[in-house]
């Protein structure tokens, strides 16, 4: 019997954060097919390569116990992205809230909303002691969602090595110690 951990689901105004499931792989395929949603994140990825993606997302709850959410709408179930913890090995030294959202669903405050459940959940049970994620510096829209949360510029890195990225740190949630 293989021992699967409980992905705790969190709740936002708009959606529910929860974990993978085999049918989510066509919205993923829409999201990591898309060309302008995937410039700052690798390039698109093909069924197969999103399929590998979607079980990285799944195994990463497996091996961690925290990992990227699959963000769902409240008002009708549909996955329209992902966000949560993530600490691939080799990435960086420090773990990220990382996140994407398919294109139909830009620009209503969504990743916002995704992104602030998460870091919460980071510090308050995960107890980070700092909670980040990486940004190219020519992202506009993340910029504007690690600024509306308050995050504040804390220098530049490379992840794996090669890929340059501004660090953008979260603040501790009001009533978070």
């Amino acid at each position: 019997m293989i021992a699967v951990p409980s992905i705790p689901t969190l709740e936002t105004e708009r959606m529910v954060l929860r974990g993978w499931r085999e049918d989510d792989l066509d919205a993923l395929v829409d999201l990591f097919g898309d060309a302008d949603v995937c410039r700052f994140i690798g390039g698109t990825k093909d069924r197969a390569a999103t399929w590998r993606q979607l079980a990285d997302y799944a195994g990463h709850w497996m091996l961690k116990g925290y990992g990227p959410y699959a963000l769902s709408l409240k008002e009708n179930g549909e996955l329209i992205g992902y966000c949560g913890p993530w600490d691939p090995v080799g990435k960086h030294e420090e773990p990220e809230i990382t996140y994407g959202l398919r294109a139909a669903f830009h620009r209503k405050g969504l990743m916002s909303e995704a992104v602030r459940a998460c870091v919460a959940y980071a510090y308050e049970t995960l107890k980070w002691p700092s909670v980040l994620s990486f940004i190219d510096k020519d992202n506009a829209a993340s910029l504007g969602v690690v600024s509306k949360l308050g995050a504040r510029h804390d220098g530049d890195a490379h992840l794996y090595g090669v890929v340059p990225v501004q660090i953008w740190r979260y603040p501790r949630p009001v009533g978070v110690v």
